[in-house]
């Protein structure tokens, strides 16, 4: 059972992913700010956790890109001052080729990222990543996140009939 985070407000993302289903990205942007200050998050955080359910995970994600909060690092920190309860990320993973990406999530105990194509071609049709990402950047990106992040990495990959989910696409991704 998990208790679900949401970091940024409703269509707050990097992608315009086709598949999504919460519809089109209302704004797609790779600026970082505080879009949800880690106080108020933590306030109602500490609030729902007084409630006898106990969740197995406490999920940072929701309705946008939860690694464009900026503070999601003192989120995180936040949540483990409050409660031994272990903490996922599910992110699209399209920022972490940053270095303050890749340390505020540092903490976390699992981080899910996706991978919904194998070259850029199809990285374009299928995420519509914001202008200045690239395939190649967001790989490396995810490559170097994995090889250095403590915690638990699960791979999420959407694959679309007739898409990706061909057989020659899906090796494409597995290569990566």
């Amino acid at each position: 059972w998990s208790l679900g985070v949401d970091l940024v407000p409703f269509k707050i993302c990097s992608y315009d992913c086709v598949y999504c289903q919460l519809g089109r990205t209302t704004d797609k942007t790779m600026e970082r700010k505080p879009y949800i200050p880690a106080d108020e998050v933590l306030s109602e955080l500490a609030r729902k956790l007084k409630e006898p359910d106990r969740p197995d995970y406490i999920t940072l994600a929701g309705s946008g890109e939860p690694t464009l909060n900026s503070e999601i690092g003192a989120i995180l920190d936040g949540v483990k001052r409050m409660t031994d309860i272990p903490v996922a990320v599910l992110t699209n993973g399209s920022l972490l080729w940053r270095d303050e990406v890749r340390i505020a999530l540092a903490h976390a105990d699992r981080v899910i990222p996706s991978l919904d194509a194998g070259d850029e071609f199809m990285f374009r049709y299928v995420n519509r990543p914001c202008e200045g990402l690239s395939f190649e950047r967001m790989v490396e990106g995810l490559r170097e996140f994995a090889h250095s992040f403590r915690g638990e990495v699960w791979l999420e990959v959407m694959l679309l009939a007739g898409v990706t989910g061909l057989p020659a696409e899906v090796r494409k991704i597995a290569d990566c």
